[in-house]
């Protein structure tokens, strides 16, 4: 056999041999370690214009997206629509576009934008127009909006309230906007996500009382603070159903990742919540973005220079490895279908865009494990026709 002449001791091919398998060897290894970072991931220009800083962003899919962008000492609202980039409202608007505290796209890709002072604004086809909030006679604004996935009709509101309270209220579009959840615990909510029927999940950052603990109102004691909330559609004030207080820096982003979990991700720590039993467990894993892809995954993105990134799928996660650090600093995070889009500036104060293509990585771990696989029987067959031969040689 051509094999076995190759890998005789006597072979004047035996040097040519080793240096083959030494070669084969590393080449594996190459390739294999290629195959461990996270693929799919580039840094590229802001879509809006290299001079634009995305502040808050909502992508309706791969061709339209809507953001409140700061460039020069202005604010715009800025709208792209296959490519094409128009500005929907800037300084000069009535509507304070310095202010916008959320932007969220809805049923019909229709998107709604807040900003806790003046009414909030539906933004359809590129026009404009005035979105009721309101059907009683109480005034207030409206912080953050979120939409019932099971009943369209329904919203839940984060209010900022004419005595300056911060509150939550239920809006029914038939034409009902609830009472106002009292704020007992003193806490300032800032996010809301929805969970299932009736359910949904509050974030903000629980303000110690200066009484309490001795914390000076000038510095005071601030906690991240997240909550079940219970509304069922009628004039009845929401209700906060179950209510925990975190120890360090904030829970930015909720998303719901099974028919079972839900992710409320922060900047010390991940809660993992099962709402269906209540039950949840805190991770030691802080990150300053989060995003959902719709398909049972969540990414969590950490700061500037980190060089991973936590990723849930179905009912496990994993921690996945970045071929470079994140080179910018994130302030706006957001999914059109297929890729995450993180934007920020790097350390040249210059605007970016960091995405990471969520369809790369079936991919590569297909060809992860092909390779893997190839590299372990390519492997035993050399070895095995190598302990043929030296059986072969011992019996001569």
């Amino acid at each position: 056999m051509v094999w076995r002449k190759i890998l005789q001791q006597e072979s004047e091919h035996q040097w040519l041999a080793i240096s083959g398998f030494f070669i084969f060897v590393i080449l594996g290894a190459v390739l294999i370690k290629g195959t461990t970072h996270l693929p799919g991931v580039d840094l590229t220009e802001n879509e809006f214009g290299a001079e634009h800083r995305v502040m808050e962003i909502t992508y309706s899919d791969d061709t339209s997206a809507v953001a409140s962008t700061y460039s020069d000492g202005n604010y715009q609202l800025i709208a792209i629509e296959s490519g094409s980039i128009n500005v929907i409202m800037d300084k000069d608007s009535q509507f304070d576009v310095s202010r916008i505290s959320q932007i969220t796209t809805i049923e019909n890709s229709s998107v709604l934008v807040t900003n806790g002072l003046e009414k909030v604004i539906l933004i359809e086809n590129l026009q404009t127009y005035e979105y009721e909030t309101n059907f009683g006679v109480d005034n207030f604004g409206v912080i953050d909006i979120t939409q019932s996935k099971t009943d369209p009709q329904r919203f839940l509101m984060i209010t900022q309230e004419t005595d300056s309270v911060n509150s939550i209220r239920g809006l029914n579009t038939t034409g009902i906007t609830s009472s106002i959840t009292p704020n007992n615990e003193n806490v300032i909510w800032d996010n809301l996500a929805h969970v299932s029927d009736q359910q949904w999940i509050a974030t903000g950052i629980y303000n110690a009382p200066a009484t309490s603990g001795g914390e000076s109102p000038a510095a005071p004691n601030l906690k991240p603070v997240w909550a079940k909330v219970l509304w069922n559609g009628g004039y009845t004030a929401p209700m906060i159903d179950d209510l925990h207080i975190g120890e360090y820096g904030e829970y930015h982003t909720a998303l719901k990742l099974n028919n079972e979990q839900f992710v409320i991700a922060g900047s010390h720590e991940t809660i993992i919540l099962n709402y269906q039993t209540g039950d949840f467990e805190t991770m030691d894993y802080s990150s300053v973005a989060a995003a959902s892809d719709k398909c049972d995954s969540a990414w969590l993105f950490n700061g500037q220079d980190s060089s991973s990134v936590l990723r849930f799928s179905g009912d496990s996660w994993s921690v996945e490895n970045l071929p470079h650090d994140i080179p910018i600093n994130v302030e706006a995070a957001g999914f059109d279908g297929t890729i995450v889009h993180l934007h920020g500036i790097d350390e040249n104060g210059s605007p970016k865009v960091l995405t990471f293509d969520t369809s790369a990585l079936g991919s590569i771990e297909s060809g992860s494990g092909f390779i893997n696989l190839s590299f372990i029987v390519i492997s035993l067959i050399m070895f095995a026709v190598m302990a043929v031969n030296i059986y072969d040689k011992f019996k001569q």
